[in-house]
């Protein structure tokens, strides 16, 4: 099994890895299927074997194929090759498994990293006789280990250092001689001869009483050695020598309330002991500054000191600091605390680092080399014995370091910060408000210096509650202030870092920061800089090799929360270079969205608005250019939100991407956001005193309200733009076909298709054919529901003419919408399933599932007009499982009405009043004239039949 990126463990729970990343192995019983495959070591394990050992004799009926299951669900989430099928049997076929690495130190004599492969109790979790006869299997496979690994220890001369490790296994195996035997031989190394006789007299009292037999030759020898003194049993005088050796022990006192990071130790345990005993292995960790680097390598480092033996190395240094200990002087600290007289050693460092070599040659040392600067800096001081290992932290990704395993140290989880906050201030005072705790770690960004200044400041302020220290974090401009404590400050962490940029750099860091997105891809880091993509790039990359910027995805960057507020700060009084960076962005995504606005709807106003565009990111075509749209809506509305707060921004412009983000992405859905924006940017444009801006903010204010269909709110913001003489007239038609439209939703037909008439008429005086064709689509609709279809769909296929022709072939799926409604009221059913089919694999295509749904409710209604309800109620329960989630209640209304209508069709009147019922209440919440319909149709239904609660309701 070779595929080094899967990496299986079975000595503890069974568990898989996937490039560092952890696999769900299922169930218990699933992953004691892929125990079973793992301890055959890439042999094929029949059917009837796997069957055995997760059911034993218990075997279900369904066993065959809840197997088969299991097999198929590791395919899934180990990669269908990994496990193969021959005839009746399987065999996993790639990774590597701790049984494995097991067998091959053991056969290098390499026991001490043998055992330290242990992760607890092997298989820990499973059930069954086969579970617990491999544990069993594997206890003594251990313990045959430790008792080499013992042997080892006190034939190299640390007899004294094993005595107590060994008295405890023959406590807890005191019949087992070899234990027994060691023990002897330690203590009597160690002076203790009358104790090492009194374990032979146990042993032999234990055996006689328990088993009726005597010692064994080998204990029984060793005793007659120890009571006659046998010079033999003296450690040998080159050991004696060793153990007189100066082992030094320099690591940092742990932390006691140490909290979280498992995977992270995982990994970094792994790097130092998965080693191939030819190399040096080195393990190193790089993270922004107080991300707690240097706790979680001291963590480790104490965790692994007893595989090292001979000592261990510690210096700081001082990477981010403006003076660093020389490398010479750093060797001659390690060398003196090795035992070495630095009296005769020379200053010159290559002499040093060579001398520095050879007396760790033969020692297994740990190094843990703290707060590197570079690559250069570290290179001196790592041994050259394979024996030893060396775990460095930094800043910066020290990519130079040849042959170095890499972690990313990133913030802690959410439950991992909550459970360091309560070690340190208290379980019961966290679990009183948990909640508060929470905000109060998200506060901290889950940064680990952060979380341990706030608890630190708690601990010592017993009476303050969690909430007060979360309400004096709420003010981000106090925040950094308030995360101080003695000699410890998350400013002046972030500081360290961030004095060791350039100008080009320190400027980067400065001003990706304005922006509230999230994340921001290359092209929009590039526009916020204004520079070329390339030039960009570099400084990106640059920040995110020193941890002061991240990359959650290939091309995409963000600050951590804490230092985006540090960054933000340093750019008080800037406020030009704040403005100048939104509005670059802004320009960018205007840019972008413009071009997908004239493919999608050529010709449209909107894109007569924008004054300010920049460069925008390159499209493969309409699909990838939405898809850009969909991932960074969010982003977009941000800066909306940004533009609207800052005095001299570009507000027009800003109004304008609001428009083209409404013409494109599904926003009926959730109507929320936008709303909001359009309210910000009204309330900025009034203030600012821009009519124009006031008048374009109010109209798509309006028709965002409308698509909620709050009636009386859209109405008058419609009726303030006809009203404005400031308004451009592209407006004042939008705002006259707003009204239209709010008029033929109270089935006022005469007045709708009047003010239709009057707004198609200046989008022709304007020589704006695409809006016009709308008008004539959305006057289509009026046609069709006063009885007029056939006028309607004369009307509509003129407008769909008009967009195929604007659109090179290419129709605006709202008005092949619109069309199908017009065929379908003048009798026409087959032909308007067939537009409606057409128009809605063009909104699923472009991502506008609201009008996907409108268009299957529609589709319902035409089904039930043909007199096959079956297909309606198909297609009004799509609707309506498109519409869950959505802020859409009368969308919802109008397809359980459909519904309703369907079911009581097909005689299953119960659900169909429940239906109705719903819709009833939804209509006459949002007093759309359609209640009366549904109230009419309830009217006419049988009386419900009540049942008691414990009858199933319909």
């Amino acid at each position: 099994m070779s595929d080094p990126e899967l990496r299986f463990s079975v000595l503890g729970p069974v568990r898989a890895w996937r490039g560092g990343v952890e696999v769900d192995a299922g169930s218990p019983q699933q992953r004691l299927v892929l125990a079973v495959l793992l301890a055959a070591g890439g042999r094929v394990v029949s059917q009837d074997q796997l069957l055995d050992a997760v059911w034993g004799e218990a075997r279900p009926r369904s066993a065959v194929g809840t197997l088969r299951t299991y097999v198929s669900r590791l395919r899934a989430a180990l990669g269908a090759e990994v496990i193969a099928s021959t005839g009746s049997g399987y065999a996993l076929t790639a990774g590597t498994c701790d049984l494995a690495e097991l067998d091959e130190l053991a056969r290098q004599g390499r026991h001490r990293e043998a055992l330290a492969l242990w992760q607890g109790e092997p298989l820990a979790g499973l059930d069954g006789g086969y579970a617990h006869a491999q544990r069993a299997r594997l206890a003594e496979r251990r313990l045959t280990l430790l008792e080499r690994r013992l042997g080892e220890d006190v034939e190299a001369g640390r007899h004294a250092e094993v005595v107590t490790e060994l008295t405890t296994l023959c406590a807890e195996h005191p019949v087992r001689e070899r234990l027994a035997c060691l023990l002897m031989l330690a203590l009597y190394r160690s002076g203790r001869q009358a104790e090492a006789i009194g374990v032979f007299t146990d042993l032999r009292k234990l055996l006689a009483e328990e088993l009726g037999v005597d010692p064994s030759p080998e204990p029984a020898e060793l005793y007659q050695r120890i009571i006659t003194a046998d010079p033999g049993l003296c450690a040998e005088p080159g050991e004696r020598a060793r153990a007189a050796t100066p082992v030094p022990r320099q690591l940092p006192a742990d932390m006691t309330d140490f909290t979280g990071r498992q995977p992270d130790i995982d990994q970094v345990t792994r790097a130092l002991t998965e080693a191939n005993g030819s190399a040096l292995v080195i393990s190193a960790v790089a993270g922004a500054g107080g991300m707690g680097k240097t706790t979680l390598a001291v963590h480790v480092a104490h965790r692994l000191a007893a595989r090292y033996p001979d000592g261990q190395l510690f210096v700081d240094l001082q990477g981010a600091g403006p003076r660093p200990p020389a490398a010479r002087d750093v060797l001659g600290g390690f060398l003196r605390a090795l035992g070495v007289d630095l009296a005769e050693v020379s200053e010159d460092l290559e002499e040093r680092a060579a001398l520095y070599r050879s007396v760790l040659a033969e020692r297994r040392v740990l190094v843990l080399l703290d707060n590197a600067a570079s690559a250069v800096q570290v290179r001196p001081l790592l041994p050259g014995a394979a024996g030893c290992a060396v775990l460095v932290t930094s800043r910066a990704r020290l990519a130079g370091l040849s042959g170095a395993r890499h972690l990313g140290l990133a913030a802690m989880r959410p439950d991992e910060a909550l459970a360091l906050l309560a070690k340190v201030v208290g379980e019961e005072r966290v679990a009183a408000e948990r909640e508060a705790g929470q905000e109060l770690m998200r506060a901290c960004g889950y940064l680990p210096l952060a979380i341990r200044i706030v608890a630190s400041r708690l601990a010592a302020r017993p009476g303050w509650s969690l909430a007060r220290m979360r309400d004096r974090m709420a003010d981000e401009r106090r925040r950094l202030s308030e995360l101080r404590v003695d000699d410890l400050a998350v400013e002046a962490t972030f500081a360290l870092g961030y004095d060791q940029l350039d100008e080009a750099h320190a400027a980067a860091f400065r001003l990706l920061a304005v922006p509230n997105a999230a994340d921001l891809p290359l092209p929009a880091a590039a526009a916020v800089l204004g520079v070329a993509e390339e030039e960009a790039e570099e400084l990106c990359e640059a920040l995110v090799n020193v941890h002061l910027m991240e990359s959650p995805a290939p091309g995409r960057y963000r600050h951590h929360d804490l230092l985006k507020l540090y960054a933000r700060a340093l750019l008080d009084g800037q406020e030009e270079s704040r403005r100048a960076a939104l509005d670059r962005l802004l320009g960018h995504y205007l840019a972008a969205m413009a071009w997908i606005v004239d493919v999608m709807y050529p010709g449209d106003p909107a894109l007569g608005f924008v004054t300010t565009t920049g460069a925008r990111p390159s499209f493969a075509d309409l699909d990838a250019a939405i898809a850009w749209g969909r991932a960074e809506e969010e982003d977009m509305l941000g800066c909306l939100r940004q533009i609207a707060g800052t005095p001299g921004a570009a507000l027009r412009d800003a109004v304008s991407l609001l428009d083209m983000m409404s013409l494109v992405f599904d926003f009926e859905s959730s109507t929320t956001g936008y709303e909001q924006v359009a309210e910000r940017l009204v309330a900025a444009a009034t203030e600012r005193g821009d009519r124009i801006a006031e008048a374009h903010a109010r109209r798509k204010r309006g028709e965002i309200l409308y698509a909620r269909r709050a009636a009386g709110a859209a109405a008058e913001e419609a009726r303030a733009v006809r009203e404005c003489a400031d308004a451009r007239p592209a407006d004042h038609a939008s705002a006259v076909n707003l009204l239209a439209m709010l008029a033929h939703d109270r089935r006022a037909h005469d007045e709708a298709t009047a003010l239709y008439a009057e707004a198609i008429e200046i989008w022709r005086t304007l020589g704006h054919r695409s809006e016009e064709a709308i008008c004539r689509g959305n006057l289509a609709m009026v046609l069709a529901e006063a009885g007029r279809g056939e006028e309607g769909v004369e009307v509509a296929e003129l407008a769909v003419g008009v967009t195929r022709e604007l659109g090179g072939g290419r129709p605006n799926p709202q008005i092949l919408y619109q069309l199908a409604v017009a065929l379908g009221a003048a009798g026409r059913p087959e032909e308007a399933l067939a537009r409606f089919g057409e128009g809605r694999a063009e909104f699923r295509r472009l991502g506008q599932y609201t009008w996907e749904s409108l268009t299957l409710r529609r589709m319902a209604e035409t089904y039930l007009a043909m007199g096959r309800p079956d297909r309606a109620v198909d297609h009004a329960e799509e609707a309506l499982a498109m519409l869950q989630g959505a802020d859409q209640g009368w969308m919802s209304a109008k397809a359980l009405a459909v519904l309703g209508r369907a079911l009581t069709a097909l005689g299953r009147r119960g659900r169909a009043r429940a239906c109705l019922t719903r819709a009833l209440a939804i209509m006459d919440e949002q007093g759309l004239p359609d209640a009366d319909d549904v109230r009419a149709l309830l009217s006419r239904l049988d009386p419900p039949v009540y049942c008691s609660a414990s009858e199933p309701q319909v």
